[in-house]
Protein backbone atom coordinates (compact mmCIF):
# COMPACT_ATOMS: atom_id res chain seq x y z
CA UNK A 1 0.00 0.00 0.00
CA UNK A 2 2.71 2.35 0.76
CA UNK A 3 4.70 1.58 -2.91
CA UNK A 4 1.51 2.07 -4.49
CA UNK A 5 0.94 5.80 -2.78
CA UNK A 6 4.51 6.62 -3.13
CA UNK A 7 3.78 6.03 -7.00
CA UNK A 8 0.58 7.70 -7.77
CA UNK A 9 2.81 10.97 -5.63
CA UNK A 10 5.48 10.80 -7.42
CA UNK A 11 3.18 10.83 -11.03
CA UNK A 12 1.40 13.73 -9.62
CA UNK A 13 4.79 15.30 -8.54
CA UNK A 14 6.06 14.25 -12.21
CA UNK A 15 2.75 15.69 -13.71
CA UNK A 16 2.42 19.12 -12.58
CA UNK A 17 6.62 19.49 -12.36
CA UNK A 18 6.30 21.95 -9.86
CA UNK A 19 5.79 20.23 -6.56
CA UNK A 20 9.06 20.79 -5.18
CA UNK A 21 10.13 24.26 -7.03
CA UNK A 22 6.85 25.69 -5.43
CA UNK A 23 8.21 25.27 -1.47
CA UNK A 24 11.82 27.04 -2.30
CA UNK A 25 10.65 29.69 -4.70
CA UNK A 26 12.20 33.18 -3.57
CA UNK A 27 9.41 35.98 -3.96
CA UNK A 28 10.81 37.89 -7.15
CA UNK A 29 10.73 34.06 -8.91
CA UNK A 30 6.99 33.90 -7.09
CA UNK A 31 6.11 37.49 -8.88
CA UNK A 32 7.80 36.62 -11.79
CA UNK A 33 6.04 33.33 -12.45
CA UNK A 34 2.80 34.71 -11.78
CA UNK A 35 3.59 37.71 -14.05
CA UNK A 36 4.43 35.15 -16.65
CA UNK A 37 1.76 32.96 -15.99
CA UNK A 38 -0.94 35.80 -16.34
CA UNK A 39 1.16 37.01 -19.76
CA UNK A 40 0.62 33.72 -21.26
CA UNK A 41 -2.85 32.94 -20.58
CA UNK A 42 -3.51 36.47 -21.76
CA UNK A 43 -1.88 35.43 -25.09
CA UNK A 44 -2.91 32.04 -25.66
CA UNK A 45 -6.18 30.75 -23.99
CA UNK A 46 -5.27 27.99 -22.02
CA UNK A 47 -1.96 28.91 -21.57
CA UNK A 48 -1.84 30.09 -18.12
CA UNK A 49 -3.67 26.90 -16.93
CA UNK A 50 -1.01 24.51 -18.78
CA UNK A 51 1.48 26.63 -16.96
CA UNK A 52 -0.12 26.08 -13.72
CA UNK A 53 -0.08 22.41 -14.19
CA UNK A 54 -4.39 22.56 -14.70
CA UNK A 55 -4.07 21.52 -18.08
CA UNK A 56 -8.03 19.47 -17.46
CA UNK A 57 -9.36 22.99 -17.64
CA UNK A 58 -7.75 23.42 -21.44
CA UNK A 59 -10.90 21.68 -23.07
CA UNK A 60 -13.26 23.90 -20.91
CA UNK A 61 -11.46 27.28 -22.23
CA UNK A 62 -11.88 25.80 -25.36
CA UNK A 63 -15.03 24.48 -25.69
CA UNK A 64 -16.58 27.57 -24.04
CA UNK A 65 -14.81 30.05 -26.62
CA UNK A 66 -15.50 27.27 -29.30
CA UNK A 67 -19.03 27.70 -28.45
CA UNK A 68 -19.13 31.53 -28.05
CA UNK A 69 -17.04 31.96 -31.44
CA UNK A 70 -19.75 29.82 -32.77
CA UNK A 71 -22.78 31.73 -32.00
CA UNK A 72 -20.58 34.69 -32.91
CA UNK A 73 -20.22 33.67 -36.32
CA UNK A 74 -24.40 32.01 -36.37
CA UNK A 75 -25.80 35.39 -35.32
CA UNK A 76 -23.58 37.18 -37.55
CA UNK A 77 -24.64 35.49 -40.52
CA UNK A 78 -28.50 36.03 -39.36
CA UNK A 79 -27.64 39.88 -38.52
CA UNK A 80 -26.22 40.63 -41.86
CA UNK A 81 -28.74 38.58 -43.86
CA UNK A 82 -31.78 40.64 -42.17
CA UNK A 83 -29.91 44.13 -42.74
CA UNK A 84 -29.22 43.77 -46.02
CA UNK A 85 -32.91 42.65 -46.01
CA UNK A 86 -34.31 45.83 -44.70
CA UNK A 87 -32.04 48.05 -46.68
CA UNK A 88 -33.31 46.12 -49.63
CA UNK A 89 -37.21 47.00 -48.67
CA UNK A 90 -37.06 50.41 -47.48
CA UNK A 91 -34.43 51.57 -50.46
CA UNK A 92 -37.13 52.35 -52.40
CA UNK A 93 -35.41 51.04 -55.50
CA UNK A 94 -37.80 48.94 -57.71
CA UNK A 95 -35.08 46.89 -58.94
CA UNK A 96 -33.87 45.76 -55.75
CA UNK A 97 -35.14 42.43 -54.78
CA UNK A 98 -35.39 40.59 -51.03
CA UNK A 99 -37.45 37.57 -51.59
CA UNK A 100 -38.96 36.62 -47.80
CA UNK A 101 -42.69 36.34 -46.27
CA UNK A 102 -42.00 38.61 -43.81
CA UNK A 103 -43.10 42.82 -43.76
CA UNK A 104 -40.92 45.65 -43.19
CA UNK A 105 -41.20 46.02 -39.38
CA UNK A 106 -41.07 41.93 -38.82
CA UNK A 107 -37.51 42.13 -40.36
CA UNK A 108 -36.43 44.89 -38.79
CA UNK A 109 -37.33 43.39 -35.69
CA UNK A 110 -35.29 40.20 -36.32
CA UNK A 111 -32.05 42.48 -37.07
CA UNK A 112 -32.45 43.75 -34.38
CA UNK A 113 -32.86 41.07 -32.41
CA UNK A 114 -30.15 38.94 -34.60
CA UNK A 115 -28.22 42.57 -33.61
CA UNK A 116 -28.61 42.18 -29.85
CA UNK A 117 -27.45 37.97 -30.08
CA UNK A 118 -24.04 38.46 -32.35
CA UNK A 119 -23.04 41.60 -29.53
CA UNK A 120 -24.14 39.70 -26.66
CA UNK A 121 -22.04 36.36 -27.93
CA UNK A 122 -18.64 38.63 -28.06
CA UNK A 123 -19.35 40.05 -24.91
CA UNK A 124 -19.57 36.50 -23.63
CA UNK A 125 -16.40 35.33 -25.70
CA UNK A 126 -14.60 38.21 -24.24
CA UNK A 127 -16.06 36.96 -20.83
CA UNK A 128 -14.58 33.63 -21.36
CA UNK A 129 -11.01 34.90 -22.18
CA UNK A 130 -11.14 37.20 -19.51
CA UNK A 131 -12.54 34.54 -16.52
CA UNK A 132 -9.33 32.23 -17.96
CA UNK A 133 -6.78 34.93 -17.85
CA UNK A 134 -8.68 35.47 -14.15
CA UNK A 135 -8.27 31.67 -13.20
CA UNK A 136 -5.01 31.25 -14.04
CA UNK A 137 -3.47 34.27 -11.96
CA UNK A 138 -5.53 32.88 -9.21
CA UNK A 139 -3.88 29.79 -9.45
CA UNK A 140 -0.39 30.97 -10.38
CA UNK A 141 -1.05 32.74 -6.67
CA UNK A 142 -2.08 29.85 -4.92
CA UNK A 143 0.49 27.51 -6.32
CA UNK A 144 2.68 28.22 -3.03
CA UNK A 145 0.01 28.54 -0.67
CA UNK A 146 1.03 26.33 2.60
CA UNK A 147 -1.85 23.62 2.96
CA UNK A 148 0.34 22.10 5.60
CA UNK A 149 -1.63 19.96 8.74
CA UNK A 150 -0.07 22.35 10.72
CA UNK A 151 -2.78 25.44 10.87
CA UNK A 152 -1.93 26.49 14.21
CA UNK A 153 -1.07 29.98 15.75
CA UNK A 154 1.97 30.46 18.02
CA UNK A 155 2.05 33.34 20.40
CA UNK A 156 4.41 36.09 19.31
CA UNK A 157 6.88 38.63 20.39
CA UNK A 158 6.10 42.00 18.40
CA UNK A 159 5.05 45.38 19.13
CA UNK A 160 1.34 44.44 20.53
CA UNK A 161 -0.25 45.44 23.51
CA UNK A 162 -2.78 43.53 26.05
CA UNK A 163 -3.19 39.78 25.93
CA UNK A 164 -2.94 38.03 23.14
CA UNK A 165 -4.61 35.01 23.00
CA UNK A 166 -3.50 32.02 20.50
CA UNK A 167 -5.91 28.61 19.42
CA UNK A 168 -4.34 25.69 17.93
CA UNK A 169 -6.30 24.21 14.55
CA UNK A 170 -4.62 21.23 14.09
CA UNK A 171 -6.47 18.23 15.75
CA UNK A 172 -5.28 16.41 18.64
CA UNK A 173 -5.44 12.55 18.19
CA UNK A 174 -6.07 10.75 21.68
CA UNK A 175 -4.82 6.93 22.26
CA UNK A 176 -8.30 4.74 22.00
CA UNK A 177 -8.68 2.31 24.80
CA UNK A 178 -7.65 -1.43 23.16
Amino acid sequence: MGLLRFFWLTLACLATAQCSAQLAENPLEREFRIQRTTWHSAVVPGWGQLDNGKWWKVPLVYGGLGAAGFFIHAEGDLYRGYRDGYVALTDDDPTTLYATEYDVQTVRDLRDFHRSNFEQSILVFALIWGAQVVDAHVDAHLLGFDVSEDLGWMPGVGPTFGIKLSHGLASRRTPRAR
